[in-house]
């Protein structure tokens, strides 16, 4: 059965062109005999009759001519598509760059309105390492002495709707690039204090990482009264303590943390500090090189 349907499908197409040209043939008898006017009525019957051929075949040269122009070589399409790849990777980069001006458009921002709110000139870094092991709490800026920064410069952050606050000083500076020791960390000592009504309550800020902990105002006068809540800010006199880092020179009412919780310690009082900043979260920090004024 299988055979005969194929003989008939190959008689079927070898029929049709003999069709196609009989009809052919008859469309030129006909014209023919209608120039020597020898047709009358039956022409326009012919007519009905001829057209659905000559559609047919005028459609099926028009879709051969169609499919003939879309055909493409393997050399040409292999030519378009590394076009096309190559169109991609540009778009791609370039959307990468219009993310990187975004962000230094925001930090640029971010800077202006810091200075627009304190006297300080700043300069912005990208975090190029972080050093959070048993020894050093720092991390190492990607600016150096060639753009100004100097060994005990305050660096500055900002985190969510916090302000503005210190995260460490510099501590060793190369021509492109400055180690800053972080505030958390227990060699670091910065002056500090407190405004609570009409009494400024000075202490000094003392960095706990290798003890588990954050930072802590100590050297507190047991008299003094300090809650949780207060706000604790530099004092500015950070060089007259060494604690191994160079004579520091850090502007005052720079804003630290928020105190949690007091406690006495001997003579004195202590409280545990909440950074304003976490200095592990962060990938973006300002030098502060000079103070207005």
């Amino acid at each position: 059965m299988l055979r005969d349907r194929s003989f008939r499908s190959g008689s079927s197409q070898r029929r049709s062109p003999v069709v196609v040209t009989t009809l052919l043939l008859a469309a030129i008898l006909l014209v023919a005999l209608d120039q020597a006017g020898m047709l009358g009525d039956l022409r326009v019957r012919a007519t009905s009759l001829i057209a659905p051929a000559l559609t047919f075949t005028h459609s099926i040269g028009t879709t051969v001519s169609d499919a003939l122009g879309q055909i493409r070589s393997p050399s040409q399409a292999e030519a378009e598509l590394t076009a096309l790849r190559e169109e991609n990777s540009r778009i791609k980069a370039e959307n990468l760059r219009i993310q990187e001006l975004q962000l230094e458009i925001t930090r640029l921002r971010q800077q202006l309105r810091i200075e627009g709110e304190k006297p300080w000139n700043l300069l912005g870094s990208s975090i190029s390492s972080f050093t959070p092991d048993a020894g050093r709490h720092q991390i190492l800026l990607a600016v150096g002495s060639e753009q100004g920064v100097k060994p005990g410069m305050a660096v500055i952050a900002r985190e969510g709707s916090n302000p503005a606050a210190l995260i460490g000083v510099v501590e060793d500076v190369g021509p492109h690039s400055a180690s800053v020791l972080l505030i958390t960390d227990f060699n670091s000592a910065i002056s500090a204090r407190i405004y609570r009504n009409d009494r400024v309550v000075d202490g000094v800020a003392q960095g706990q990482w290798q003890r588990g902990s954050r930072l802590r105002l100590e050297e507190i006068a047991r008299d003094e009264p300090i809650a949780a809540g207060d706000v604790v800010v530099t004092a500015g006199l950070s060089a007259v303590f060494q604690a191994g880092l160079p004579r520091a020179a850090i502007p005052p009412n720079i804003p630290i943390g928020i105190v949690n919780q007091v406690q006495p310690s001997g003579h004195t009082q202590q409280a545990e500090l909440q950074p304003f900043v976490d200095p592990d979260r962060v990938r973006y920090a300002w030098v502060i090189l000079s103070v207005n004024g």
